[in-house]
């Protein structure tokens, strides 16, 4: 009977120790999953960040403050671009007082949004809770109002591009990566992850352009699959070849052909390469005997690096950093030379920019054998957030490029960009509330193809605008006072004469 009793008791202490230690394994893979997502947050990996703050919500849904990450990241990786903020102003009373970064976060969101006045207002408020406590963030603070500054600078002053969105099916909820286009064929290749997971969820796909618009993609099985940061194809134009890099054996560069409808099994390009540390994002130019690529065997993080081939002995030379005027002490990467070679596009995460990474272009000066100090693409190509695999197509006025900008349908999407343009604009705003100028306001005109990007005027005391506008486009205008909208209506404009025409536009409000 006392047996009995005491193998009842153990085994209810074991029942017992088994749940306390479970509960003790679960809690430890909370706080692991929960310091993995801060980790993510601080590197400003939203969405990966996203997605373990969801796993710690799965386990315990009352975890610390992890609704709060949750409704950071949600709104700073783009899930939420066309939601209210109100969800996130609501944490203001909670976190407002007592986290440091809740301002830092909502100017953030704020600067996703395009919102610049709103985003230096809350990084002013940053400064001001990073100043009371004592935080070594004060100068990340100045540096993000300084930042803001610049961006108005772009905003306000667009470059001589416009852009456009792919729709679906081409861009979807996923990312796409590395476009290229074939002109003759209307024919676009890119690399995507939709539908699939694991280690190498990157394939290729290909898509024709119609009279309906893009086609369904059709996955290119052949080409294989990649990982994000190998999901680099290039084309040579002269001979059609379409050259990706593929990791396996130190790395080294394939090609494959169009075949019909089809594209060849990729076979190697020259096995000399693969001595090149040639890292992912490449450039081969169209004589196939010189390779620029982004690599990391410097101390500076990526460098772009270039190899030639001799054309004697077929050996390709020891890689070398590229100008120094183009490399900098920040990260330097995706690289595309035009066909003359006097040109070099490339995106670097430097300060001074519009956002993480952006697209700068360099000019080669045969005088004096060096490049020019890069400039800065502007605003709309680059955005505040990061733009990869700038290309231009062979008219070396348009082409294509990735961003995660605000409005992407996933994580990055393509872009279609052209040159443009500009005509000069002009005119007076009447406020009929009181029969005269409307003053201390500003308009607008946002292109259809791209409405978060405007050409701005202020009003003045006689209520006149006058700014440059795209040439050929429809634009919604907006008019606005005190930071609100009070008039919008829709406005064409269709000038291809080239000649320098003023052209007059009066609005009337009330």
């Amino acid at each position: 009977m006392i047996d009995s009793r005491i193998t009842i008791q153990l085994k209810v202490v074991f029942i017992c120790l088994g749940i306390f230690s479970y509960s003790v394994s679960h809690a430890q893979k909370e706080v692991r999953l929960y310091d993995k997502a801060d980790i993510e947050l601080s590197d400003h990996q939203y969405t990966e960040a996203l997605n373990l703050y969801k796993e710690v919500k799965d386990i315990s849904p009352d975890f610390g403050d992890v609704d709060y990450k949750i409704a950071i990241t949600s709104y700073l990786s783009g899930v939420r671009d066309d939601d209210s903020i109100a969800d996130f102003l609501v944490f203001e009373k909670t976190y407002g007082s007592t986290d440091n970064h809740y301002y830092y976060w909502l100017g953030q969101i704020h600067l996703r949004r395009y919102n610049l006045d709103e985003a230096t207002l809350a990084f002013n408020k940053f400064e001001q809770s990073v100043s009371y406590s004592g935080s070594s963030n004060k100068d990340e603070s100045s540096a993000k109002i300084e930042h803001v500054q610049q961006l108005k600078n772009f905003f306000n002053n667009p470059d001589n591009y416009s852009i456009h969105q792919l729709e679906s099916p081409v861009n979807s909820g996923s990312a796409e990566m590395s476009p290229v286009y074939f002109e003759e064929e209307n024919e676009l290749l890119f690399a995507s992850n939709r539908n699939k997971t694991g280690e190498t969820p990157y394939v290729i796909y290909y898509s024709k352009s119609g009279p309906n618009g893009w086609e369904q993609p059709t996955e290119l099985k052949n080409l294989g699959n990649f990982t994000r940061k190998n999901a680099n194809i290039e084309v040579v134009n002269d001979d059609g070849k379409l050259f990706l890099f593929r990791e396996e054996n130190g790395g080294d560069l394939f090609y494959s052909q169009a075949d019909g409808a089809k594209w060849t099994t990729p076979v190697e390009f020259d096995a000399k390469v693969s001595n090149n540390h040639l890292a992912s994002h490449f450039f081969i130019n169209e004589h196939e005997d010189r390779i620029i690529f982004a690599s990391d065997e410097g101390d500076n993080g990526l460098d772009l690096y270039e190899s030639y081939r001799d054309p004697k002995t077929e050996k390709w030379s020891k890689p070398s950093p590229f100008y120094s005027s183009v490399n900098s002490k920040f990260n330097e990467d995706s690289p595309y030379l035009s066909p003359d070679e006097q040109t070099l596009y490339f995106c670097s995460d430097k300060p001074g920019g519009i956002g993480g990474y952006d697209v700068y272009i360099s000019k080669y000066d045969p005088a004096t054998f060096s490049w020019s100090e890069p400039e800065n693409m502007g605003w709309p190509i680059n955005s505040p957030n990061d733009e990869f695999h700038f290309k231009m197509n062979f008219d070396q006025s348009s082409g294509y490029f990735v961003s995660n900008r605000l409005h992407t349908k996933g994580d990055f999407d393509i872009y279609f960009f052209w040159e443009v343009d500009k005509v000069k604009i002009q005119g007076r705003i009447f406020d009929q509330s009181v029969n005269g100028p409307l003053t201390n306001a500003e308009i607008r005109f946002h292109p259809s193809q791209y409405l978060d990007e405007y050409f701005v005027s202020a009003i003045d005391n006689t209520g006149r605008y006058s700014t440059k506008i795209i040439s050929d486009e429809i634009f919604k205008v907006e008019i606005l006072q005190d930071g609100k909208v009070i008039h919008e209506e829709n406005f064409e404009i269709h000038d291809t004469s080239g000649d320098p025409t003023t052209h007059i536009k009066d609005f009337s409000v009330n």
